[in-house]
């Protein structure tokens, strides 16, 4: 009777918390997740911060063929990723300076890739990721989306790492 009592004990003060996720598990997906305050999160064994109240937030490769493995604690949470199917588009005949670009403009995008990675660095308390994502103009027309590409007479340029938004001439 006594273990049975012991047993009680333990199986009701014995927290039990699951790992929430919202975003789905596709190929360039953002994803972001809620556990407890003060849980330890590994995204394929790199530490991602956790905010005081439990939410995390990482982004899932653009070509990724392996399952995601989440490390919660000591608790490993496995899941399938999904295959994306990116836009390519390809335009062919254009004009050489189109396809290749002058030299400083290579000096440009090594500039700007350095300016990236170190504010992928940063380590902030902000939450600004748990909130739904703001279109930045009314009426936006989405011109460049995540992962599309274009081939230029025939040679693959890199795809694109950004969503982008126009907007009619002359309605600001």
């Amino acid at each position: 009777m006594f273990r049975l009592l012991i047993l009680i004990t333990i199986f009701f003060t014995t927290q039990s918390f699951a790992v929430e996720f919202q975003g789905k598990f596709i190929q360039g997906h953002f994803i972001i997740g809620k556990t407890e305050p003060g849980a330890s999160i590994l995204v394929d064994k790199k530490n991602v911060k956790v905010s005081k109240d439990g939410y995390f937030a990482f982004g899932i490769e653009k070509d990724r063929k392996f399952d995601i493995i989440i490390t919660e604690n000591n608790n490993k949470i496995v899941k399938k990723i999904k295959k994306r199917k990116y836009n390519i588009q390809k335009i062919e005949g254009l004009p050489k300076k189109k396809v290749t670009p002058p030299e400083e403009f290579y000096t440009r995008i090594k500039k700007e890739n350095k300016l990236i990675a170190d504010a992928r660095e940063i380590e902030s308390d902000l939450q600004f990721f748990k909130e739904k994502f703001i279109i930045p103009v009314d009426d936006a027309i989405i011109t460049g989306v995540y992962g599309s590409q274009r081939i230029l007479n025939g040679i693959p340029k890199w795809p694109h790492y950004g969503l982008d938004f126009a907007q009619k001439k002359y309605s600001c």
